[in-house]
């Protein structure tokens, strides 16, 4: 939870995060607009930290591929 105050992504995602769980638990209500805006600003940034792949990772993807094609000659 440190890292993520001196991550701006990792920041932003956990504001994002309280500010849905303010909006869901408390009784604000605020425009359609502005909610369906924030809405979909916060399925962009889970989808984008969920489906992103670190450089290790790629690497090591790269590295089972190079394997696989050696195996298969």
């Amino acid at each position: 939870m440190i890292k993520a105050w001196n991550d701006v992504k990792s920041f932003v995602t956990i504001i994002m995060t309280i500010a849905l769980i303010v909006l869901l638990f408390f009784p604000i209500d605020p425009p359609k607009e502005l909610l369906a805006l924030f809405c979909t600003s916060y399925g962009a940034v889970i989808t984008y930290f969920f489906t992103k792949t670190s450089e290790k990772s790629k690497e090591t993807t790269t590295e089972i591929s190079k394997n696989l094609d050696k195996e298969e000659k």
